[in-house]
């Protein structure tokens, strides 16, 4: 089993806690790790001065091990984010910028020194937004934070950030969860933690990464949700120019393409750019159209007649398609 210090290196991860103590225990744990493998360490919380708070310094601090240590040697770095989670319920975003800055130096610091620096940063802000039912400003913050994540993955520096999530909340919120779930490059549930190595029992499977490209909107919760269920990770597109936009940046195990989404470009063209991006790229079908089914083998696409989805179909048909190697 895999460490979620492992599946999320170098990702921007939404990570689903189901309350205020797991949320601790997984930050303390990923700061650790982090630690261990010689990584510089930003714990950002806005309950960093709350004395009783679960994610306050006073007792976070008492689970990172050489706690005093790495704070001497500015390894470990503490940031109160009230300020910052003030500025974003009036949609100033003015201070994270700042800290961008402030990470990149850190960075760049290092590369100068001859050292190849990794860097992770738990952060907590859009998490508490969410709690006070300002949704949009969690959104729009963890949008900032995936743009500023894909930029340093242009630049190539190795930076993981941390975003916790409470799993309670998006599970009532379907459509909001759908919104913040594009903007990271993976979702982890944390079932249970472990006594001393925190793991999640799906973390294996949620390596599986799929884009489903689909404009009906009761259709997309409804897979989303299922898959999540099988701990496959799902991105979410709409709409074409959406679709495009996304395999720019980010890598599939596979792309479940409806032959009627939304846009200009005929679904055998958008296949084609696909496949133009990334010739590798595994692409499945969903269709209303039963000719498609009669297909011999590759003669539309390249594709396996087994994936091949003819609408309406089982969502456990859907899942083999997704397994099917």
């Amino acid at each position: 089993m895999q460490k979620i210090h492992e599946i999320s290196d170098g990702k921007h991860v939404m990570l689903l806690c189901e309350n205020e103590e797991q949320r601790a225990q997984a930050a303390a744990e990923l700061i650790n790790q982090g630690l261990e493998h010689g990584q510089h360490c930003i714990y950002a919380t806005v309950y960093a001065l709350n004395q009783i708070h679960q994610s306050s310094i006073a007792k976070i601090s008492t689970k990172i091990k050489n706690y005093q240590h790495f704070r001497d040697n500015n390894i470990l770095q503490i940031i109160d984010f009230k300020p910052f989670y003030q500025s974003a319920l009036t949609g100033d975003l003015t201070l994270f910028k700042k800290l961008k800055t402030n990470i990149e130096k850190i960075f760049l610091e290092n590369k100068v020194s001859g050292e190849k620096l990794k860097i992770t940063v738990v952060a907590d802000a859009a998490c508490c937004l969410r709690e006070n039912k300002s949704f949009a400003d969690s959104e729009s913050l963890e949008k900032w934070w995936q743009e500023t994540h894909e930029e340093w993955v242009k630049k190539d520096y190795h930076i993981t950030i941390i975003c916790p999530h409470p799993q309670a909340i998006l599970e009532s919120k379907q459509n909001t969860r759908i919104k913040i779930e594009k903007v990271h490059d993976i979702m982890i549930t944390l079932n249970h933690l472990a006594e001393n190595i925190m793991t999640s029992s799906s973390v294996e499977e949620q390596v599986i990464r799929i884009l489903i490209a689909e404009s009906d909107p009761d259709l997309v919760v409804l897979y989303a949700e299922f898959m999540r269920h099988c701990h496959v990770n799902v991105t979410i597109v709409v709409n074409s120019n959406e679709l495009m936009t996304v395999i720019k940046s980010k890598n599939f195990d596979v792309i479940i393409l409806d032959e009627h989404l939304s846009g200009n470009i005929l679904v055998k063209d958008l296949a084609n750019e696909i496949l133009r991006v990334n010739p590798s790229q595994r692409i499945a079908l969903t269709t209303t159209d039963p000719t498609y089914r009669i297909l011999n083998g590759k003669d539309f696409l390249g594709l396996n007649q087994k994936d091949i989805l003819l609408k309406p179909f089982m969502l456990s048909n859907l899942l083999d398609v997704v397994k099917r190697k």
